[in-house]
C-alpha cells in the first residue's frame, strides 16, 4: 500500500512538472548549454527547451487547444501562467515575482546515484540577482558564501547553489555543486565532453520540445557492460498534429552481454500476438519478450557485485521458499513460462483490486503444460484446493492456498493464461474466441499505427480509464481529471535494431 502510494506522489509530482514545462515552452533559444556544466559522471540527464522551433510550438498549442479550458487561444498565456503559479505556489514559490524574470532558454536536472543538480539558463543577470537569493531562501534556508575557481558557491546543508552570469546551479551537496563548477571550468570532463553522450544525443530529432539521457552503468553500478547488456539511452520528445511523440534508443553491446542478454535482445525483434487474447474492455497491458533471460542476466550481474548480496540473498529465500513451502522449482517450472513473449494486462477494477492476467507463449508448449501439471501436484500435494472447470473447450484450474491466496490458469494454443481468479481466465479465453479482442480496439490499433512499426516489447494504456482506476489512490482533483479525461491513449514500442533498442512513443489528444 505504501508503495502505492509513493508511487502515485511522484505521478502527480511529474504531472505538474509537465504542466509546468508546457507553460515555459510559450514562453521561454535552445541549444544545450547546460550539459557544460554537468559533470561526465552524472548518470540522468534530462532537459526542456524552454524556446522551440515555431513548428513545435504550433503543434503543442493544437493538442493543448483541445484540452479543456485551454480552447481559447488568446487566453492560453494566462491560462498557463495560473497554472505555473498554483503548482509552484504549492512548494511556496512565487512564480511571477522569483522565476519568470529571469528565467533563461533552457533548464535541465542531472542525477548521479547519490546526488541531483538542477541546472537553469539565466536570460537576466539583474533579476537574477534579486530574485535567485529570495527564491533559494525559502524554508529558511542559509548559506554560507565561498569563493572556488573564482565563482561564489553559497553553500548550505540542505542544498547549495552558484549563479553566475548565465547559469544558475543547484545541487543537493557542496561536494556536488564544486564538480559542476569544476566541469564548468574545464578542470574536470564534463557531460558534453562524454562521446557516449554525445553519440547519443545526436541521434535524436534536432527540433523537439525535451529530451533525456541515461548512463544504465551507472545509474545502477553493476559493471561496465550495462544492464543486462544495455548501456546508455537516449530519447527526444516532440510535438505533432496528432500528439506527442518520444524517439530513441538504447545501446546495446554485444561483444560483452552475456548469451542470455543477446538471446533477450534477439527476441524483441519480433511481432507479439498475445493481444489477440486480451478482452478489449483492457485498459491497459505490457509485453515483454525474453523476460526468462532477462532475470537470468540480472541475477547474475547482481550476484558478482558483494553491493548487492543482501538482493542475492533475498531472491535464493524466495526459491528456497517457493521450494519448501510449495513444492515448485522456480527455475524448472516457472521461470521457462516466460522464455517468449509475456504480456500483463489490467482487464478493469481499482488498482487496489485490479482485474488482471498475465499471458505468456513460451518456446516449448508442451514442456510449459508439463510444469503447469507439476505445479499442480505440488500445490494439491500442500492441502491447496483444486478445481477445474471447462470453457470454450478449453479447462481452467483454479488452486486455493491456505493462507496465501487463489490462482487460476488455462493453457490453449501455445498460449498460458493467468489470473487471481478464474473468471479473469475466462473472459480472456472467450474474447479469443469471439473475436473481440484488444487487438481489434481502434483504441489499441490506432496508437502503434501512428508509429508504424509494431513489433517488439510494447506497453498501451487508455489514460482516462487508468485514471478512473486509481481512484482510491490518489485524487487529481476535478480540473486535472477533466484534462486527463481529455487525452486518449498511450502507446510505446522498443524494438531489436542494429546494436540497438529503438523505443518509440505516442501520447494522443481526443
Amino acid at each position: 500500500m505504501r508503495r502505492l502510494v509513493v508511487a502515485s506522489t511522484a505521478l502527480l509530482a511529474m504531472l505538474a512538472a509537465a504542466v509546468v514545462a508546457v507553460y515555459l515552452l510559450f514562453v521561454g533559444g535552445a541549444g544545450d548549454r547546460l550539459a557544460r556544466a554537468v559533470p561526465e559522471d552524472a548518470a540522468v540527464y534530462a532537459q526542456v527547451y524552454l524556446q522551440p522551433s515555431g513548428g513545435q510550438k504550433a503543434n503543442l498549442a493544437g493538442l493543448i487547444g483541445r484540452l479543456p479550458g485551454f480552447a481559447d487561444a488568446a487566453a492560453l498565456d494566462d491560462k498557463l501562467q495560473q497554472i505555473a503559479q498554483r503548482l509552484l505556489g504549492g512548494a511556496d514559490i512565487d512564480y511571477a515575482a522569483d522565476v519568470r524574470p529571469w528565467l533563461g532558454t533552457e533548464i535541465a536536472i542531472a542525477a548521479s546515484p547519490s546526488d541531483l543538480l538542477l541546472v537553469a539558463a539565466v536570460r537576466d543577470g539583474h533579476a537574477a540577482q534579486a530574485a535567485v537569493p529570495r527564491l533559494m531562501a525559502a524554508g529558511n534556508a542559509t548559506y554560507q558564501s565561498t569563493p572556488y575557481r573564482g565563482i561564489g558557491l553559497m553553500l548550505g546543508k540542505g542544498r547549495s547553489y552558484a549563479l553566475l552570469p548565465d547559469l544558475l546551479i543547484v545541487a543537493q551537496s557542496p561536494a556536488r555543486l564544486r564538480a559542476a563548477i569544476d566541469a564548468e571550468t574545464n578542470a574536470r570532463p564534463s557531460l558534453a565532453d562524454s562521446s557516449a553522450f554525445l553519440a547519443a544525443m545526436d541521434a535524436l530529432p534536432v527540433d523537439r520540445l525535451a529530451s533525456a539521457y541515461v548512463d544504465l552503468r551507472r545509474a545502477l553500478p553493476i559493471g561496465e557492460r550495462g544492464i543486462a547488456g544495455y548501456q546508455t539511452a537516449a530519447i527526444a520528445v516532440t510535438a505533432a498534429a496528432d500528439g506527442l511523440h518520444a524517439d530513441g534508443s538504447a545501446a546495446f553491446s554485444t561483444s560483452s552481454a552475456s548469451h542470455d542478454a543477446r538471446r533477450a535482445f534477439s527476441l524483441a525483434g519480433k511481432p507479439s500476438t498475445l493481444a489477440e487474447w486480451i478482452p478489449r474492455a483492457a485498459i491497459a497491458e505490457l509485453t515483454v519478450f525474453g523476460l526468462q533471460e532477462t532475470i537470468a542476466e540480472l541475477e547474475a550481474q547482481l550476484a558478482a557485485d558483494p553491493a548487492f548480496f543482501d538482493a542475492t540473498d533475498a531472491l535464493n529465500q524466495l526459491r528456497a521458499l517457493a521450494a519448501v513451502g510449495l513444492g515448485i522449482n522456480a527455475d524448472r517450472d516457472l521461470l521457462p513460462l516466460f522464455g517468449d513473449k509475456t504480456a500483463v494486462t489490467l482487464l478493469g477494477g481499482r488498482l487496489l483490486a485490479p482485474q488482471a492476467v498475465l499471458l505468456a507463449r513460451p518456446p516449448d508448449a508442451t514442456a510449459a503444460q508439463k510444469s503447469l501439471d507439476r505445479i499442480r501436484s505440488a500445490l494439491a500435494g500442500r492441502g491447496a484446493r483444486v478445481e477445474t472447470t471447462t470453457v470454450q473447450g478449453i479447462t481452467i484450474t483454479s488452486v486455493a492456498v491456505p493462507e496465501v491466496g487463489q490462482i487460476a490458469w488455462a493453457s490453449s494454443d501455445g498460449v498460458v493464461l493467468i489470473g487471481l481468479n478464474a473468471a479473469d481466465v475466462t473472459a480472456a479465453i472467450e474474447a479469443h474466441a469471439s473475436k473481440e479482442t484488444l487487438a481489434s480496439d481502434p483504441r489499441y490499433t490506432a496508437p502503434f499505427k501512428i508509429m508504424r512499426d509494431h513489433i517488439g516489447q510494447e506497453f498501451w494504456a487508455d489514460v482516462p480509464q487508468l485514471v478512473d482506476a486509481a481512484a482510491g489512490i490518489f485524487d487529481p482533483g476535478t480540473e486535472l481529471r477533466d484534462i486527463l479525461h481529455q487525452i486518449g491513449q498511450v502507446a510505446v514500442v522498443a524494438s531489436a535494431g542494429k546494436d540497438q533498442l529503438e523505443i518509440h512513443a505516442v501520447l494522443t489528444v481526443r
